[in-house]
């Protein structure tokens, strides 16, 4: 009887720690920026195409992993989310309504969204397909970034994207894409000291 009293528990035991990693391989996997971009939306009951995103980033709150997502509607509305990396659940929100001031602050951010716009339109690839193209040369997924910024710049005439990211063990991953055809025109990877 004690032996198969001791079994079971052993049983009982080994099944819950494999539940367990389980459980936290799951929850280490975490939700993607896209993942913290729709929830932020469906929150603030809003489509993409109807917000310009002011801030994209991955950061720690209180030593917790979170997505800062922020965006503007503007002339009228600013909305900002700090969404857990982990489990996707939102941490806090807060709106304020647009303000003369915001009208300067914003201006160049705007500008660059109907720029954006137009060259969808014309075939330009976007600030998005940008970032794909580094993440999939570099073989990292998005979700696997500490941080990846991505910012327009003109370089001897040809207008690129450069894009900057780094992983948890240290590497540090800069890009040069072109904007209207997405040819990698640099690219680096280094350790961090």
């Amino acid at each position: 009887m004690m032996n198969k009293k001791l079994a079971l528990l052993t049983t009982l035991t080994i099944t819950g720690l494999l539940l367990a990693g389980t459980t936290a391989s799951v929850l280490a996997a975490g939700i993607t920026q896209e993942d913290a971009q729709k929830t932020a939306l469906e929150a603030a009951k809003l489509k993409e195409e109807d917000v310009i995103f002011s801030k994209l980033e991955k950061g720690f709150d209180d030593g917790v992993e979170i997505f800062e997502i922020d965006f503007i509607i503007p002339g009228e509305t600013k909305y900002e989310f700090d969404i857990d990396a982990a489990t996707g659940a939102i941490l806090d929100q807060g709106t304020e309504m647009w303000e003369k001031e915001d009208d300067f602050e914003y201006a160049a951010l705007i500008e660059e969204s109907k720029s954006g716009k137009k060259a969808a339109a014309s075939g330009e690839i976007t600030e998005k397909k940008a970032k794909e193209i580094a993440l999939k040369d570099a073989g990292v997924k998005e979700s696997d970034t500490l941080f990846i910024n991505c910012r327009k710049d003109m370089d001897d005439g040809v207008a690129r994207f450069e894009v900057e990211f780094r992983t948890a063990d240290g590497m540090e991953y800069d890009y040069d894409i072109q904007i209207d055809t997405g040819k990698i025109l640099e690219r680096n990877a280094e350790m961090d000291d």
